[in-house]
């Protein structure tokens, strides 16, 4: 196939539009889902407001407050002064892989992640609301407590395993991540009334929750920066695969155009010949003035490198192997005309 590598080329890019404007959709949903979220105070009205709602539920708002544990906080593994509510540790593997063209380039991959949660709230004087799967959040903003990176000892076998390979360890990086006691954050999520008081979860809209040291109006802007990012690409993307539907379409019509000449060409070249052989009446051609094949046309074609003037045009477009008179394998064959 002759624009096989533009095909390729349409396919692979018309992927990454499809993800850039999946993405670009989620987040100009989330903008709007944001924009519209009521902004609430955690006060002793906020229960009456989401009593008014139905099922006494908000399906999605904003509250600010200081994050308080329920019951014992959790404790730092590497640093116990520290205690939160939240805590993520995160094994890193450093190391450097051989690329394309044999250049060797730096990479990270995590190789293990463990999470703790433990039940806690927001709170604002004397009232709170409780925060239900905290670590779901689309965007949780959380303190770096512990951070270490321990380089590799690479024995000579090891350097030279890497070198064959393409891939050598450079070290591991430990990472402890916490939503720490205390902090002053906010919330977007999904506010429900029960009996035993206010909780913000996930919300059942597929919206997304955050949990974040960001106010609305930064995260808003957060979000329509990424937005108008998303939106670039796939501008770009779409530019790329009008530019390759452009290059198949010029390439194909092409294709058509010289095979539309050919058609015109032995359309002539066939009428010619009608036109010839319609001078010359059957009883004008001596027997080796005929085709060997059809024995009724006048012979027309040279077979090389015999030498042979044997077959008529029609006959020659289906013989193409071996000479009809000897049998010799036929190299090409050209126009001729017995006198």
């Amino acid at each position: 196939m002759e624009y096989l590598q533009e095909v390729v080329l349409l396919g692979i890019d018309l992927l990454v539009l499809g993800i850039c404007s999946n993405q670009y959709f989620k987040l100009k949903k989330n903008c709007l889902a944001l924009k519209d979220a009521p902004q609430l105070q955690i006060d002793d009205q906020l229960t009456e407001r989401i009593a008014k709602e139905p099922q006494q539920k908000l399906k999605y708002a904003v509250i600010r407050g200081s994050v308080k544990p329920i019951g014992t906080a959790l404790h730092s593994a590497m640093s116990p002064s520290v205690t939160g509510v939240l805590q993520t540790m995160t094994l890193t593997e450093h190391r450097v892989a051989r690329a394309m063209f044999g250049f060797w380039q730096e990479e990270k991959q995590v190789i293990h992640v463990s999470a703790n949660e433990i039940p806690f709230m927001l709170v604002n004087g004397k009232y709170g609301v409780e925060i239900v799967n905290g670590l779901s959040a689309e965007m949780l903003d959380m303190d770096t407590v512990y951070e270490h990176y321990e380089p590799s000892s690479l024995s000579v076998f090891d350097h030279l395993f890497g070198l064959f390979s393409g891939v050598r360890q450079k070290g591991l990086q430990t990472t402890e991540e916490m939503l720490r006691d205390g902090s002053f954050i906010t919330a977007v999520g999904e506010l429900e009334l029960d009996d035993t008081g206010i909780r913000l979860h996930p919300p059942s809209n597929g919206s997304p929750m955050f949990l974040t040291t960001a106010t609305k109006s930064t995260l808003l802007k957060r979000l329509q920066e990424a937005k108008a990012s998303t939106l670039l690409k796939v501008f770009v993307c779409s530019t790329i695969s009008a530019v390759l539907v452009g290059l198949i379409a010029r390439k194909f019509y092409k294709r058509k155009k010289d095979e539309w000449e050919a058609q015109r060409i032995r359309k002539q070249l066939d009428e010619s010949r009608a036109t010839r052989r319609a001078r010359m009446r059957p009883g004008d051609l001596s027997e080796d003035q005929t085709c060997v094949v059809c024995v009724v046309n006048p012979k027309e074609v040279i077979c090389l490198p015999c030498g042979h003037v044997c077959m008529c045009e029609n006959c020659a477009q289906r013989i193409n192997d071996f000479c009809p008179v000897c049998r010799a394998v036929i190299a090409t064959k050209a126009a001729a005309f017995i006198a």
